[in-house]
């Protein structure tokens, strides 16, 4: 094999530090049937991904950078320091790799490397090249073991289908998620074997199962493929993570402490998967962590392509009171996903939280119009008629939620928007059942409970204080740590 390499170590022992790695280029005329200009980006990413002090981009992240564009540019882009990029072209049958990694910092290469590419020492070239990298960066690289099977399909048209589907299998658009199902089913028909479709694919079902259509058809769809990933890469971060979404959902009766172990399992596989810390919020911030779900939340900011926290935080803001940062941040989103439902429902709750009832009005009356049978909204309109005095229409909002069987979300909010009908209204006792019935469903956020003001007369029952104790013994506070 010809090698060529070069670059000076550069100083980057200064925490946070960030490095993209883009697809390798193709050039010439050969095709990429083998996935490997993305495979061999995604194996650094891997490989990298869990240097001290360094914030590796997910490959997820860089999928729609332009091919070709200047490494300053994708710096700039991407708001990172270190971007590793380079090109392959075959000629008489053998590969040739040329790579580099660039600081934006510097404005120059700090490592070049060129070389003929043999795709029967692939993975010991991979290793290689990512051994230089963290040399050059002047940070050890754990060895890691041999993989059991490739990360990407050895089958072009899987390959091609497979990137069809993962491009679109971050969107919450339902005809998006519709034709990402589609490619990625197609993936896996063409290459059984094929694992990260799978667990790919498992995420996309749950999605469809938990937030657009809850048939049992995805569920089942969802759980037979992420099964299957497993079974064939216990490794594959996804797969724990896939495994995770089933495990927090309704069908398995939110086991949070199960996928708070599977996702932590995942992120040690593989530290920059920013869904991965984003479920993690979701779970903590349900089961009262609040604090260390605004953590996770904030640490897979780094991964994100625009450096910005998941708007899912909006549920930490209003559990914890700050309803000016819940009301902020969910504008964002509203603005960044004018299709995505839960900013619709979140929006009238700060004007609720403060007693701005015409703004609280206004807002329950456009999330109607865009969910005129979601139980969540027509449940909070129950809370805002309790509000205000409307006790007859209030209890219409409540039984009227209770007859819808289909909700985008979980039912359990649903239900503790039912307790915060009957607290308001004096009627303690079913008030206190509902409560119970909205912790067993999987919501039992305890401060919350503690603090909201909707649910002030449930607070000098004895049975509410058994209640808080018995969940802060449940779910402690080391639940929330890495």
């Amino acid at each position: 094999m010809r090698r060529e390499g070069r670059g000076p170590n550069v100083e980057t022992r200064a925490e946070g530090a960030s490095l993209a790695v883009l697809p390798l280029l193709l050039l010439g005329e050969a095709t990429d049937d083998q996935g490997l200009c993305l495979g061999f980006a995604d194996a650094l990413v891997s490989r990298l991904g869990n240097l001290r002090g360094l914030d590796v981009l997910p490959t997820s992240t860089v999928l729609n950078v332009p091919g070709g564009m200047a490494p300053a540019s994708v710096a700039s882009r991407l708001g990172v320091r270190f971007v590793v990029h380079g090109a392959v072209q075959s000629s008489k049958s053998q590969w040739q790799l040329s790579l580099e990694l660039f600081d934006a910092h510097l404005q120059r290469a700090s490592f070049a490397r060129k070389c003929d590419l043999s795709l029967d020492r692939l993975f010991d070239l991979e290793d290689e090249i990512a051994r230089q990298i963290a040399a050059a960066l002047n940070r050890p690289l754990h060895t890691l073991p041999t993989p059991g099977r490739p990360l990407y399909s050895r089958d072009p048209m899987a390959y091609a289908e497979f990137m069809r589907g993962y491009r679109l299998s971050s969107s919450g658009d339902p005809k998006l998620l519709e034709r990402a199902t589609e490619h990625l089913v197609n993936a896996v028909a063409r290459d059984a074997t094929f694992a990260l479709a799978h667990a790919t694919l498992s995420l996309v079902c749950a999605t469809r199962h938990f937030e657009l259509d809850p048939s049992r058809v995805w569920l089942e769809k969802s759980e037979f493929h992420g099964q299957r990933a497993l079974e064939l890469d216990p490794g594959l971060a996804e797969g724990h993570v896939a495994k995770a979404f089933l495990l927090w959902g309704p069908s398995k009766n939110f086991q949070h402490v199960e996928a708070i172990a599977e996702l932590r399992h995942a992120l040690k596989l593989q530290n920059n998967l920013p869904h991965a810390y984003n479920r993690l919020g979701t779970i903590l911030a349900h089961i009262g962590l609040l604090e260390h779900a605004r953590e996770m939340y904030e640490r897979g900011r780094p991964f994100d392509p625009k450096k910005a926290v998941s708007h899912s935080i909006v549920q930490v803001y209003m559990w914890s009171g700050e309803y000016d940062l819940g009301r902020e941040e969910n504008d964002k989103w509203r603005a960044d996903s004018p299709g995505n439902k839960y900013p619709v429902y979140f929006a009238p709750q700060p004007a609720m939280f403060t007693g701005d009832w015409n703004e609280a009005g206004a807002l329950l009356d456009q999330a109607e119009q865009v969910l005129p049978d979601e139980p969540m909204v027509v449940s909070l309109r129950g809370v805002f008629y309790a509000l205000t005095g409307k006790e007859e229409a209030a209890l219409e909002c409540m039984t009227r939620a209770c007859a819808i069987p289909k909700s985008f979300g979980h039912a359990h909010h649903s239900y503790y928007q039912i307790a915060c009908i009957l607290a308001l209204l004096g009627r303690t006792k079913a008030a206190f059942e509902w409560l119970e019935r909205s912790v067993d469903a999987g919501f039992a956020c305890w401060p919350l409970f503690s603090r909201d003001p909707w649910l002030h007369n449930l607070r000098a029952l004895p049975e509410f204080e058994v209640l808080v104790s018995a969940l802060q013994a449940r779910y402690p506070d080391h639940l929330g740590l890495l």
